[in-house]
């Protein structure tokens, strides 16, 4: 939060309400940071309930190059009818009621955004999170094969090969999905691959916008907070030559999840009330 203050970001924290089992908002250390944040302009949004990787859906499939992804992938295949069930609109629907009861214990709102554990989350998700009244989810990773990358080192996945648009889109019943950017400092930026951790994020983020978050007006720089404070050192700096880069690509505008939300309201309200 201090590093936020000091480059002018007011960020989007996506907070998970029961990990570990335990409600988070009875957590009096992280409630008394989060209040701080929270008064200081940063906002928090609905992560999952308990975040595990299966809870709502299944992993896009280009993660599984992730030991930990490819071992859910594998319990998600023997035990598919376990899995099916458990993915069911009622039981998401559940799910998704008691995260939001925790969130509103600790938040005094509704969430606005929901983000899938993993980014797993499939159309039984989308239709819960329409019941629940949560309208704006940002759960697809547009290239997951960048993250691969930074995984395995193979060459040949340092490309761009997008799975999801890089604007808004509709999933039915009606939810907005926002897709986001990777993060693509998820496992540490060690000295060897800073050059080529800075050259990969200004060629994922030039084809990202060049293909359409600048025409939408909207887009998503993702980070994890374990894997910045795994290497704070170096992703700080990393995150400062972005961030100055990006500036002058034209993007000087850093806004929370909360108020990319208001703008995208606001422009239907006029939008409806013209027709």
């Amino acid at each position: 939060m201090e590093w936020l203050n000091n480059i002018g970001i007011r960020a989007t924290f996506f907070w998970i309400p029961k990990p570990h089992g335990r409600p988070g908002d009875r957590n009096a250390a992280w409630m008394a940071a989060i209040r701080e944040a929270r008064e200081q302009g940063h906002d928090f949004q609905l992560h999952g309930l308990t975040h595990h990787c299966l809870e709502f859906g299944v992993p896009q499939a280009d993660t599984r190059f992730s030991p930990n992804i490819a071992k859910l992938f594998n319990d998600y295949w023997r035990n598919h009818a376990k899995w099916n069930a458990e993915h069911s609109v009622a039981n998401l629907r559940s799910k998704l009621e008691e995260a939001v009861s925790i969130y509103k214990r600790a938040f005094g709102e509704k969430p606005l955004v929901f983000r899938a554990p993993c980014f797993g989350i499939g159309p039984t998700a989308y239709e819960a999170l329409y019941q629940v009244g949560i309208y704006y989810s940002s759960s697809r990773s547009i290239n997951p094969i960048a993250t691969a990358y930074t995984i395995i080192h193979d060459p040949l996945l340092r490309r761009w090969a997008p799975i999801f648009p890089c604007h808004p889109f509709v999933e039915p019943p009606g939810v907005i999905e926002i897709p986001t950017m990777e993060d693509l400092a998820i496992h540490g930026v060690s000295s060897r691959d800073y050059d080529d951790r800075l050259e990969l994020y200004k060629s994922e983020l030039d084809n990202y916008l060049k293909s359409g978050a600048k025409n939408a007006g909207i887009g998503i720089f993702a980070s994890h907070y374990h894997s910045m404070m795994k290497t704070w050192n170096q992703t700080r700096l990393l995150y400062e030559e972005i961030i100055e880069w990006l500036a002058k690509q034209g993007v000087t505008e850093w806004i929370t999840f909360r108020e990319a939300i208001i703008q995208l309201e606001e422009m239907k309200n006029t939008f409806e009330r013209r027709v």
